[in-house]
């Protein structure tokens, strides 16, 4: 979980400094990751992935899923506001639907728990940018920090309220970037059309709310 472990140690910021040729000593020791509780929106493939190594770095888990707490195959939080209030790193993983468009707005932000990390690497419009900006900005908001890899508009048309800010983590839609995934993509790809060229409507997957 590189995202969140920077947040939680600052690293951009020492960085920075010591790039200025500034000694820039914390005012007090980062928090282990065994010693937070990661909520997970959304435990699909890549959410049950994160679950599982997140549990391995000694991370107490919590998760959300569409398909209802019974089938959480992670301990499930009551709601989306328990889970918020109660983690201290939120981790999306949902498709953007008619549904999940707005599901972290300000209302959502202004429950989350003092100190949090907001990550999201699903898509950009699952997150109100201009409050999540506006709850960034203010200090006594109860958000620290987020990283965020999607956004409402991205590539030549990029805009985001989160630009400049110190305490948001922005890359451009890279978290899944690697050459594994890529060359694994395109397999999927290339079974999806043949899957329809030979009438096999069952073999392409259809996202569902």
């Amino acid at each position: 979980m590189p995202a969140d472990r920077s947040l939680i140690r600052d690293l951009p910021a020492h960085n920075a400094a010591l790039r200025q040729g500034r000694w820039r000593v914390p005012a007090a020791p980062a928090v282990e990751l065994s010693e937070m509780t990661l909520g997970i929106v959304g435990l699909g493939r890549i959410g049950l992935a994160l679950a599982g190594r997140a549990t391995a770095l000694g991370m107490e888990v919590q998760g959300l899923s569409r398909r209802g707490p019974a089938e959480a195959p992670v301990p499930p939080a009551r709601s989306l506001g328990a889970l918020l209030t109660t983690s201290d790193v939120v981790s999306l993983h949902l498709p953007l639907t008619p549904e999940t468009r707005g599901l972290i707005g300000r209302t959502e932000l202004a429950l989350m728990r003092p100190g949090a990390i907001l990550l999201n690497t699903a898509r950009g419009g699952i997150v109100d940018e201009q409050a999540l900006a506006d709850a960034l900005r203010d200090p006594g908001h109860p958000l620290a920090a987020a990283a965020v890899d999607t956004f409402d508009h991205e590539h030549a048309a990029f805009a985001s309220p989160l630009s400049g800010l110190p305490n948001a983590l922005l890359t451009p839609h890279i978290a899944g970037m690697t050459r594994t995934a890529m060359a694994t993509a395109a397999l999927h790809c290339a079974d999806h059309i043949a899957a329809l060229l030979t009438d096999r409507p069952d073999g392409v997957p259809v996202v569902t709310a």
